[in-house]
């Protein structure tokens, strides 16, 4: 599992209710009886950012269907994850809960399609940099929300900008020279777990739903072995309980589907609190800050059930994420951000007037950027009705993005 972390030199400097943890980057004093994560989390709801994503592509185009997750939907559900774990590690359940809301506020439209379009539109514009979504989401965050008369952005606490700029997960990167720790607070730990037993599990059902996973090939599989025995247990509460008689096969599939589902949740979460309980003996923590300094995440699964989660992703970058109709779904989408982009990078005088002014007071190699945060700013709805604004010769109304000026 690693070296052990720490060193007899280490010292108990803060826990995260404590500065730096909850310190803003402007102070406020008011008589607000939240506490300052709990404050963190309802600034973040009540953010347009947030409430962008329930239009906003997570696999599937929001259009495509009504079940179907979207960015809102994945969000509320590594927050009730990351509360559960939190909760039953001991840790601070609301900076939990703030940092898996904001996880995924600097996402663009179209998931992660939209992301590589915008990644080699900024390349291909000279900026070597690219596009990073954790970056972006701090951007969002610290500068763009424009709510507050004191201050720009959202003014979070230090602890809850450490952990969007430190997420991990097979889709993100971290923001690695956001400070100086090995390691990330163990509540942003918890997010990056959260987000992948979310995902693996809702994707896994939203492609039962949408027909590219068939149940009967899934439970051949061995690399989702640990599908196989969340479903053969759903199988068997069926069977002694006698409450799946009368459904059709259809039904039936989506019915174990979904309790299978919860049964991926309920052991990687109980074996993440157990195992993460193991590691903080083992390595000997005793302090938050402890956590900071370890070589290796505290917040983990146990081995064996770890790489099954990993099977499990790989067999959707495989047979989902990969899918021809995934991918021209994608394909479409990187076309339709991409055109979007080079017409406005070709001509700023399309934009609107509040995005034309940033653009024309940045520096030169960051004006593309501007254009970039502006169109990742947009719901999947926003893009294509910009797409067909700029590119259908059919009449449209207009005026969908004024709300952007």
């Amino acid at each position: 599992m690693g070296e052990p972390c720490g060193s007899s030199q280490l010292r108990h400097l803060a826990t995260p209710e404590e500065p730096p943890w909850s310190t803003r980057r402007v102070p406020v004093q008011d008589d607000d009886p939240r506490d300052a994560f709990n404050r963190d989390r309802d600034r973040i709801v009540h953010s347009a950012a947030f409430h962008r994503l329930q239009h906003k592509t997570q696999v599937y185009l929001i259009h495509e269907g009504d079940f179907y997750r979207t960015r809102l939907t994945h969000t509320l559900e590594v927050a009730q994850i990351s509360r559960t774990m939190a909760r039953l590690l001991g840790l601070s359940e609301p900076l939990a809960e703030a940092i898996a809301l904001a996880h995924d506020l600097g996402h663009s439209p179209f998931g992660h399609a939209g992301e590589q379009a915008l990644d080699q539109c900024l390349k291909k514009a000279g900026d070597p940099a690219g596009w990073d979504s954790n970056r972006h989401s701090l951007t969002v965050v610290d500068e763009m929300e424009f709510v507050y008369p004191d201050a720009p952005g959202l003014n979070l606490t230090y602890a809850t900008r450490q952990g969007i700029a430190r997420h991990k997960t097979p889709f993100d990167r971290p923001v690695l020279d956001f400070d100086r720790y090995p390691q990330p607070i163990a509540e942003a730990q918890v997010v990056n777990l959260a987000d992948v037993i979310a995902y693996a599990g809702h994707d896994v059902q939203d492609a039962l739903e949408v027909g590219l996973l068939k149940p009967e090939t899934m439970l051949d599989e061995h690399a989702l072995r640990l599908w196989r025995e969340c479903w053969d247990r759903a199988v068997k509460e069926f069977e002694t309980h006698g409450t799946a008689g009368g459904l059709s096969h259809a039904e039936r599939n989506r019915l174990l589907a979904r309790r299978a589902r919860r049964h991926l949740i309920d052991k990687t979460v109980k074996e993440a609190v157990a195992h993460t309980r193991e590691l903080s003996m083992e390595y000997g923590i005793h302090s938050h800050e402890d956590v900071l300094y370890c070589r290796t995440p505290v917040v983990m699964l146990p081995g064996e059930t770890g790489r099954a989660v990993e099977e499990m992703v790989r067999y959707l970058f495989e047979h989902v994420y990969s899918s021809p109709f995934v991918e021209r779904q994608n394909e479409k989408e990187r076309w339709v951000l991409t055109r979007i982009f080079e017409r406005l990078y070709e001509n700023n005088r399309l934009l609107p007037e509040g995005v034309q002014r940033r653009v024309a007071q940045a520096e030169p190699g960051q004006r593309a950027r501007e254009i970039a945060c502006y169109l990742a700013s947009l719901t999947d709805r926003g893009a294509l009705d910009l797409y067909a604004e700029l590119f259908d010769p059919r009449d449209r109304v207009l005026g969908h993005h004024r709300a952007w000026e």
